[in-house]
């Protein structure tokens, strides 16, 4: 049966960049149905031929098309092996390998199963006693709500009360409870809200970063007109060079503060291949975006479903000066184009410090003065209205290392630098 019309555009809205005109464009005037349309067009080079699509944008189209292409395939392959064993047991009428239900006092009891570090706690609340149905002696394939309770438990392990500075939490329907001080936050649509009870003071440009306006032309223009002004490097090479300088590899939590719209935070989990990766992954790696701003992280989460990170990335309201964040919860930081908008920088960066495991490794993108005495006079004279800080190179040095750092390397691009820093 045919999809109807408004079905088959949400679903190639999907793609990264593709909005509801070039949707209407790839429907009417390519034939496009389905994702693998979109793939197809895009091997053929057909991609270029859309209104204000170029060869970079073409590929980054081409490369989240082909990334939702397969993960819809995995999930299809997963689904008809699940169908096939339940038609098994059904045509057989028993699961092989079944142990005996145990009993205490007339009510059935299930095997224990095997203890698994903070997913533990999430899967014995669906351990009532009910009627006697048999489980596997080996250690269960977790179900993909199991192990999205899983992981979001892990992320409220990596917590702490901006409150009372305590790191363990109730965790409620959509409410997360200190247990020191009793003060609930809300926890909805994996946004854990832990924003200070007294809300910092923002400058001018963070108020106007908070706008909803702003936010919603915030990842398409504003932010890549700014990159495009101070520097010659285009926002594709700054994820490239951060991705670069962060070394992924082994056990990822990472964690991406000032994410906003979650540009960099999607990039990098689609980097380390959490877009591929089945939920019910128990080594799925820890990604985290936060910020202060709600409309940012409302765009944030929906561009995070589009990508199908839904249920893999979590995102947090914080301040970056009292991140709400346990000691050494997370290996790799992240900083992208905020550290110098920040009330308290030297804060802000003994906060990065404080939430990295020794040897972890932070990555800062940020601006600098650059040359010449005029251009620098104005940017210093700009800072009082706006308070956006522009550094020297030395002075930023100097503040990392202040903070707990080694510096590792760093890179340059006009007025944008990048620094690699190591947590000593």
């Amino acid at each position: 049966m045919a999809k109807r019309k408004e079905t088959v555009l949400e679903e190639l809205s999907r793609v990264r960049f593709i909005g509801e005109k070039m949707a209407k464009a790839l429907y009417d005037d390519h034939g496009a149905r389905t994702i693998e349309d979109i793939v197809e067009l895009g091997d053929q080079g057909a991609l270029t031929e859309l209104r204000g699509v170029g060869n970079k944008k073409a590929s980054t189209i081409l490369s989240s098309a082909k990334r939702l292409a397969s993960a819809a395939k995995k999930a299809e392959k997963a689904e008809k092996e699940k169908a096939d064993a339940e038609e098994d047991v059904d045509s057989n009428g028993a699961v092989p390998d079944e142990e005996p239900v145990q009993r205490t006092n007339g009510r059935a009891r299930e095997p224990a199963k095997p203890s698994r570090p903070s997913a533990g706690r999430a899967a014995a609340a669906g351990a009532a006693g009910g009627p006697s149905t048999a489980r596997p002696a080996t250690a269960p394939t977790p179900s993909v709500d199991e192990a999205r309770q899983a992981l979001k438990q892990r992320f409220i392990d990596t917590l702490r009360c901006p409150a009372c500075g305590h790191d363990r939490f109730d965790l409620g329907a959509s409410t997360l409870t200190c247990q020191a001080c009793q003060r609930q936050f809300n926890l909805k649509n994996d946004i854990a809200d832990l924003a200070p009870p007294v809300t910092p003071s923002r400058s001018l440009s963070q108020k106007v970063m908070e706008t909803r306006l702003y936010t919603q032309f915030y990842e398409e223009f504003m932010r890549p007109r700014l990159t495009g002004l101070v520097s010659n490097r285009t926002m594709r090479d700054e994820y490239r060079l951060a991705a670069e300088f962060l070394d992924f590899g082994g056990n990822i939590r990472l964690l991406d503060v000032g994410c906003g719209t979650g540009n960099f935070t999607r990039y990098f989990a689609q980097r380390i291949g959490l877009a591929e990766s089945r939920v019910t992954d128990p080594d799925l790696p820890l990604v985290v975006g936060m910020d202060l701003s709600w409309p940012m992280l409302e765009n944030a989460r929906r561009n995070i479903r589009q990508e199908n990170l839904d249920g893999k990335v979590y995102l947090l309201r914080g301040d970056a000066t009292r991140i709400p964040v346990r000691r050494g919860a997370f290996n790799r930081l992240h900083c992208g184009g905020s550290l110098h908008l920040m009330s308290d920088i030297d804060e802000g960066l003994r906060n990065f410090a404080r939430v990295l495991e020794p040897d972890g490794i932070c990555v800062i993108g940020t601006f600098i003065l650059g040359k010449g005495i005029l251009r620098r006079l104005l940017k210093r004279v700009a800072e009082f209205p706006t308070q956006f800080h522009w550094f020297s190179r030395d002075e930023l040095h100097r503040r990392i290392e202040r903070a707990g750092f080694e510096i590792l390397d760093d890179s340059l691009a006009g007025d944008a630098i990048t620094v690699k820093a190591r947590r000593i």
